[in-house]
């Protein structure tokens, strides 16, 4: 029988209590390991245990999702930081980036979503907005939000099968300038990019949305589908 590919997913780092005592837990969205699974895929949690395990945890993987969560802290693309940048996480930054980089230089399947795409951005010496307004719909996790237009000759648009559709939105930061060999695929009616793909690394893909939520989706469960084919 050959074995299901295992996919990585990049955790953060939370408090929960337990029989009233509070104990600091690893964790993830349930949901990108059932989008992982329904992909077919067996979806692994990463821990945050040192940047310098980065390439020892991807020997162990055969594909990699890096999950969205708390903004990035804008020292790591030279801006100080504005009123309106959120919480940061100096632990989870060095190591997101870590995997981000290690990813590209392995091209390994990777799927980077929401901060993920920012990390993947700012990996590649790119920068970021750090406020926009009225894209934090949570109350629409799982519905439309708004269109993203694809270019029709990216990889995106031949996993998608389409060159537009309609996503949801739950975030309020955005790719300014675009890093080193990253190339803007998709983007929506405000000209934020939405997705990018990685000149020479092929197999990395980020998006600015949550297809883990839209996983109900053919096209959006395509995404997780595409990282288990090459796994």
């Amino acid at each position: 029988m050959t074995a299901r590919p295992l996919v990585g997913i990049t955790a953060h780092d939370t408090m929960i209590d337990s029989d009233g005592v509070r104990v600091a837990h690893w964790v993830a969205g349930r949901a990108y390991l059932r989008a992982v699974h329904r992909a077919g895929g067996v979806p692994v949690l990463l821990p945050l245990i040192d940047p310098d395990d980065a390439d020892d945890l991807l020997d162990r993987v055969d594909a990699l999702v890096v999950t969205g969560g708390l903004d990035v802290d804008p020292a790591h693309y030279g801006q100080a930081r504005s009123p309106q940048c959120g919480v940061t996480d100096p632990e989870r930054d060095a190591v997101d980036l870590a995997f981000a980089r290690a990813a590209v230089r392995r091209n390994m399947p990777t799927l980077c979503i929401c901060r993920g795409v920012q990390v993947l951005n700012v990996a590649m010496g790119g920068t970021l907005v750090q406020h926009v307004d009225e894209h934090m719909r949570v109350d629409l996790y799982d519905r439309d939000v708004h269109e993203v237009h694809v270019q029709p000759d990216s990889r995106l648009a031949s996993l998608l099968g389409a060159s537009a559709l309609a996503v949801n939105s739950l975030h309020h930061q955005v790719i300014d300038r675009p890093g080193d060999r990253v190339r803007v695929v998709a983007s929506n009616g405000d000209g934020h990019p939405e997705a990018i793909e990685i000149d020479g690394a092929p197999a990395v893909l980020g998006v600015q949305w949550h297809p883990e939520l839209l996983r109900h989706r053919t096209e959006q469960l395509a995404l997780f589908q595409s990282l288990v084919r090459q796994g």
